[in-house]
């Protein structure tokens, strides 16, 4: 795409999502917490808000509750309001809604999993009464951010699964962006685990599934041909705008280089390539002296 296409296609853009780690923040902990705000992240939300697009910022972290994320964002000088932080689990209870209403859920993970689903009054099973042998019937297993899930939770998952219910995993990412230890994902580790003991496949719901790109778009309020997703992981951010249609770029300050999206497959090819988040500042600026009332 030359630079006069991807004006054009910046000049269409009314909704933005920014994944967070690696793109907004760089930290070793969960959606930048002890970390700093990347170059340019402050003037891109800046310059979003002032064009008058929706924005969201979307984690596939689901650690903690979109209102703990976007008080951390906050923290770092970032503009960000809790109801424009998107998780995994955010993605997961409102799909579970839809497609099991009031049927008995096993969840696993901590506040930043159940927060969302008990908010909607959702039907959870109780772990207490499935560990001690109480049959769960439940409907799915949806496995989140949980560290504390050892052997009972491993029996009373596998037993669930094998007597019908579906395993769904907040995200199965295997590691986040971070400055120097390696930040480890869990919840695809368990998910797998969960698959190779009872034989049963599992569906991911957060980025860069439909499931997640369903929710982003309702939630910006905007088509997804109108949707810029910027991140700095070419199997998330980039694959999710691609399967999207969505205009989709890459930032290098995290997982992926410049040179990782010149050698990538189509699925996950980015429109563009930015070194930092002022690279996006710029040509949104280009743009909006181009058609300074395109937003009105």
């Amino acid at each position: 795409m030359n630079l006069a296409e991807l004006r054009n296609r910046l000049a269409k853009v009314q909704g933005v999502m920014f994944d967070i780690d690696g793109c907004l923040v760089l930290s070793d902990g969960p959606s930048g917490h002890g970390g700093n705000a990347l170059p340019g992240a402050r003037e891109a939300i800046e310059i979003v808000r002032q064009t008058g697009r929706s924005m969201a910022v979307f984690t596939n972290g689901s650690m903690q509750t979109p209102a703990q994320i976007g008080a951390s964002l906050r923290s770092h000088g970032l503009d960000v309001l809790d109801d424009e932080v998107l998780t995994p689990a955010v993605v997961a209870a409102e799909t579970m809604q839809t497609l099991y209403q009031d049927r008995p859920l096993l969840v696993f993970g901590g506040n930043g999993v159940q927060h969302d689903f008990e908010r909607r009054g959702l039907n959870l099973v109780d772990h207490d009464r499935a560990i001690a042998g109480e049959p769960t019937n439940a409907a799915a297993v949806i496995i989140g951010w949980d560290t504390d899930f050892g052997k009972d939770k491993i029996q009373t998952a596998a037993e669930a699964v094998l007597a019908g219910a579906e395993i769904y995993c907040t995200s199965d990412a295997p590691s986040f962006a971070s400055t120097q230890r390696l930040n480890v994902g869990v919840s695809g580790f368990i998910a797998a685990g969960l698959s190779h003991v009872t034989g049963r496949p599992y569906r991911v719901l957060g980025k860069p599934s439909v499931e997640a790109i369903a929710v982003l778009t309702d939630r910006l309020g905007v088509p997804p041909s109108q949707t810029l997703i910027i991140g700095d992981d070419l199997t998330l951010e980039c694959r999710m705008a691609r399967t999207a249609g969505a205009l989709g770029a890459l930032v290098t300050t995290g997982t992926h280089s410049t040179a990782d999206a010149a050698a990538t497959s189509a699925e996950q090819k980015p429109d563009f390539v930015v070194d930092s988040l002022l690279g996006l500042v710029e040509l949104l600026s280009l743009v909006s002296e181009d058609t300074p009332a395109h937003l009105g």
